[in-house]
């Protein structure tokens, strides 16, 4: 049976990676990088329900790529976009496309998320590139819904580091909500899709598009790479302990999170262009 199937993330965990691999395992399906890229416009309905309506009726492009995936499910072909940007409308996905919908919940660590977000210009206001991206998709201190409003209190103040950093907060506290959802394929780790053996990526893409083998050898795909524009500085420590907390519950160990959050390491690996795939 076909599926719409989206996989949700914060961004920065190997999604473009992912979607070459499915389209070469399933040439039938319509797979997806970003379908929409940020026009989405998730900001505008993030927790909000309410606004679903009102946001879909002035957004010709969702309209038209909507009825583009129910014409490709009428026929019997699936659908699969490994983006992040539409993680905001998954309640009014899930219900649109009832008894044929699925998503996964992809988490990567959140520190070099938040370093690899901020070498790509999001909240970095001396880089061009990323501006609509973060108008429009990414969670600011100042959005009217928050699960962790009183640290976004101090967000005005927070480095471009530290906002991204809030954005992965919010993000996956948000995702791990919608757990109980019809559909929902399970929790993914960045860290575990490749390894060798049997490994998360068949377990993901065969949830999604159906049982296949899929070719693991060719070059990560990874288009784009850049680096820190300023050094990162010590985080907010109320953010910082708040990111160990649901970092933890999402399966990673206090050990590789202090790692990981080791500033000198941070900074040395994402002051350089990194190879493909290591984001």
């Amino acid at each position: 049976m076909a599926k719409v199937g989206f996989l949700l993330s914060t961004g920065r965990t190997s999604t473009q990676n992912i979607g070459s691999i499915a389209a070469r395992s399933h040439p039938t399906a319509i797979i997806e990088h970003e379908g929409l890229g940020p026009n989405y416009y998730s900001r505008r309905v993030f927790r909000r329900p309410k606004a679903f309506a009102a946001a879909l009726g002035t957004n010709i492009a969702m309209q038209r790529k909507l009825i583009e995936i129910e014409d490709a499910l009428a026929v019997g072909i699936s659908y699969l976009d490994v983006g992040w940007p539409a993680f905001a409308w998954l309640p009014y996905l899930s219900k649109r496309f009832a008894g044929s919908f699925a998503f996964a919940h992809l988490v990567r660590n959140p520190f070099q998320v938040a370093a690899s977000l901020t070498t790509h210009g999001l909240f970095s206001p001396t880089i061009r590139n990323g501006r609509q991206f973060e108008r429009r998709s990414m969670i600011h201190t100042s959005d009217p819904i928050l699960y962790n409003h009183e640290i976004a209190k101090e967000g005005m103040e927070f480095s471009p580091f530290e906002r991204n950093l809030f954005h992965w907060l919010e993000l996956n506290q948000y995702l791990l909500e919608q757990h109980d959802k019809e559909g929902f394929l399970g929790l993914f780790r960045f860290e575990e899709l490749y390894e060798e053996g049997p490994n998360d990526i068949k377990k993901l893409l065969d949830g999604f598009l159906g049982e296949a083998k899929y070719d693991l050898s060719t070059p990560p795909v990874d288009n784009i790479q850049r680096t820190l524009p300023e050094k990162i500085a010590s985080p907010n420590s109320k953010l910082v302990a708040a990111v160990f907390e649901l970092a933890t519950s999402l399966g990673y160990s206090e050990h590789e999170l202090r790692a990981s959050a080791d500033l000198d390491a941070l900074n040395k690996r994402y002051a350089s262009t990194r190879k493909p795939g290591s984001n």
